[in-house]
């Protein structure tokens, strides 16, 4: 669903190594991503179905759930993730209830559809030059 060209889009790549370099090797560890990414894929499928073709968004939401995943196992305190959780909670619960698409379709972009308002205006406008 994410990679970690879509991780590098959120944060460098220095912290990128510091968050996931726990061995302290110097170097990226994969692994360690890829438990955290698959963390955050089985969190996403507590709410929704992951589709085959995400929104923006919702790869938006897998890649800062990556990233809290990966700075709760280097000992950040909750408090500082606590805000960017409870917002991509939020969002997940918007996306269960329907509110939010989850997936981009490829169908032909749709019309706008002219609704019906209230009041109908008249062509003819009102002459007032003999008041």
């Amino acid at each position: 669903m994410i990679t970690n060209e879509d991780l590098l889009k959120e944060v460098s790549q220095k912290e990128l190594l510091q968050l996931s370099d726990v061995n302290a090797t110097g170097e990226i560890d994969q692994s360690i991503i890829d438990d955290c990414m698959q963390d955050t894929i089985s969190f996403i499928s507590s709410f929704i179905t992951i589709p085959s073709n995400p929104s923006p968004l919702l790869k938006d939401i897998a890649v800062d759930l990556t990233v809290i995943e990966l700075k709760k196992r280097n000992g950040f305190p909750k408090e500082s993730i606590k805000e960017v959780q409870e917002k991509c909670e939020s969002l997940l619960l918007k996306m269960a209830a329907k509110k939010i698409p989850t997936e981009v379709t490829t169908s032909g972009a749709k019309s706008p559809v002219q609704k019906k308002r209230s009041f109908v205006h008249n062509s003819q406008r009102l002459d007032l030059t003999g008041l």
